[in-house]
C-alpha cells in the first residue's frame, strides 16, 4: 500500500478529529442538557472515530502482508465498523425514543458512504481485479473523515437556529 502526499497529510489528521470529536461532544453535553438526537450522534461518532484510529495501525501491519485475507480485515473492519455506526445510531435513537435530526441523518449518510468505498474498492480491487475507483477510495475516506465534523457542526447550529426561530419567535 503506497500513500501519496495529499493521503498522507489527510490520514494525519485523525488523531486530531479523534480530539476534535470528543470535545465537541463535550461542549454538545453542555449545550444540549439533555439527551438529544445530537447528543447519540456526536457520541456514536465520537467512539466510532476512536475504535477506527486506534486500530489503523494494526489493521495495516496486517493489511501490508500478502494475500487477499490480509487485505480483507483492512477493508472488511472498516466496513464492518461503518455499518454497525449506523446500526447504533438508529438503535439508540429507538432505545432512547428521539426522533432522528439531520445530524444524525448526515452522520449515517457518512458512514454509509464510507461502508460503500470500503466494499466497492476491495470487490473490484481483488475480484474485478481492476483499479478505476481508486482514486475515489484514496481520497473519498480521508475527506468524508475530514469533513464530516465541520458538516455536523454547521448542520447543528443550523438546526438550533431553525428551532429557535420556529418555537421561540427568536431571530
Amino acid at each position: 500500500m503506497e500513500w501519496d502526499w495529499l493521503e498522507l497529510v489527510l490520514f494525519s489528521l485523525d488523531k486530531y478529529l479523534f480530539i476534535a470529536y470528543f470535545l465537541l461532544l463535550i461542549v454538545a453535553i453542555r449545550i444540549e442538557n439533555k439527551v438529544s438526537s445530537v447528543l447519540i450522534t456526536f457520541t456514536v461518532v465520537a467512539v466510532t472515530n476512536g475504535v477506527m484510529t486506534s486500530l489503523v495501525p494494526v489493521l495495516y501491519q496486517i493489511a501490508a502482508k500478502e494475500g487477499i485475507a490480509y487485505k480483507f480485515v483492512w477493508y472488511g473492519t472498516f466496513c464492518l465498523i461503518d455499518v454497525l455506526a449506523i446500526y447504533l445510531l438508529f438503535k439508540f435513537h429507538n432505545m432512547l425514543k428521539q426522533s432522528v435530526s439531520a445530524v444524525a441523518e448526515l452522520a449515517g449518510v457518512a458512514f454509509l458512504l464510507l461502508a460503500t468505498l470500503q466494499s466497492l474498492f476491495f470487490v473490484e480491487q481483488y475480484l474485478f481485479l481492476t483499479d478505476y475507483t481508486r482514486g475515489l477510495y484514496q481520497y473519498g475516506i480521508p475527506l468524508i473523515n475530514t469533513i464530516l465534523m465541520p458538516l455536523l457542526v454547521l448542520v447543528w447550529a443550523m438546526q438550533n437556529v431553525t428551532f429557535r426561530q420556529k418555537f421561540h419567535g427568536v431571530s
